[in-house]
Formats: C-alpha cells, sequence, structure tokens
C-alpha cells in the first residue's frame, strides 16, 4: 500500500472521489401540513360533537317549553269551563263568575307568553341545528382533504423512494 501511495504522490497525480450522489433531503413540509390539518380537523370533530349536544339540549328544552304551553292551554281552558259550568249550575254569583272570566284571560295571557318562549326556543334550536350540519359539511370535506394529502404523501413517498 505504501508503494501505490508514493506512486500518486510522487507523480502528482490526485485520486477523484468517488460519485456518491447526496441523498435528498426529504420535504418535511407535506408532512408538516397534514400534521397540522390533523389537529384542525380534530379541532372541528370536537366542535361538531359540541354543537350536537347543544343542539340535542336546546330541542329537549324546546319539547319541555311546548308541552308547558299546551298545559298551560288545558289547564285555562278547564278553569274557564268549570267556571262556566258552575255558573250555569247557579253554584256561583254572577260577580264571581266575572271574576272567573278576568282570571281565564290572566291564563291565556300567561299560555300566550309561553307559547312566545316556545317559538323562541324553536328559533334558537333550529339555528344550533343549521350550525351542527354545516359543522358536519366541515368536517366531512376535511377528512376528503385528509384522505387526498395521505394519497399524495403516498405518492411521493414513492417516486422519492423507488423500490430496488
Amino acid at each position: 500500500m505504501d508503494d501505490a501511495s508514493g506512486l500518486f504522490e510522487g507523480a502528482g497525480l490526485r485520486r477523484e472521489p468517488v460519485d456518491i450522489p447526496e441523498p435528498k433531503r426529504q420535504d418535511k413540509s407535506l408532512p408538516k401540513l397534514i400534521g397540522v390539518h390533523k389537529r384542525r380537523l380534530e379541532r372541528m370533530e370536537w366542535e361538531c360533537l359540541q354543537a350536537r349536544s347543544t343542539w340535542r339540549e336546546l330541542r329537549e328544552s324546546v319539547a319541555q317549553v311546548k308541552q308547558d304551553w299546551r298545559d298551560a292551554q288545558q289547564h285555562a281552558r278547564d278553569f274557564w269551563a268549570d267556571a262556566r259550568a258552575d255558573f250555569f249550575r247557579m253554584e256561583i254569583s254572577s260577580g264571581k263568575f266575572r271574576t272567573a272570566k278576568g282570571a281565564y284571560e290572566r291564563k291565556k295571557l300567561e299560555a300566550e307568553q309561553i307559547h312566545i318562549q316556545a317559538r323562541e326556543a324553536a328559533q334558537r334550536a333550529r339555528q344550533a341545528g343549521h350550525g351542527y350540519f354545516l359543522l358536519k359539511q366541515l368536517v366531512r370535506a376535511g377528512h376528503l382533504r385528509s384522505e387526498k394529502l395521505g394519497m399524495l404523501q403516498k405518492i411521493l413517498h414513492e417516486k422519492n423512494n423507488p423500490p430496488e
């Protein structure tokens, strides 16, 4: 070996380095993008679940308020029917009948107030439902984008690392 190394030095010849291709630096931007997209998608899924639970709670409250409204209407009708029956059986005087009629009118107004509350609650539930379904669409679109990004990553990996 000493002879060979001396041979090259004396003649002024230098060894040429062997051409070894430098390994390409992997582009980290796509995996980072996929990671960010995955976290955003998880956040959207969580928000979608929250929106669904809120929507369900609002629907339950609408059902309860509507039942309260029906009960108030029925109570007012029953009260009025009892007062009329008592009056026609001549068990109460006309003054008590007028008082009962005033109470009936107040009960009808209370039932109308409950009805207004029920309509407002229904509107809130409808808006929450629209929000939930919009979020659900966004989550589906996000899953499609994730699938596309995964396929793109796979294609790029196969292109950069061909099978030997």
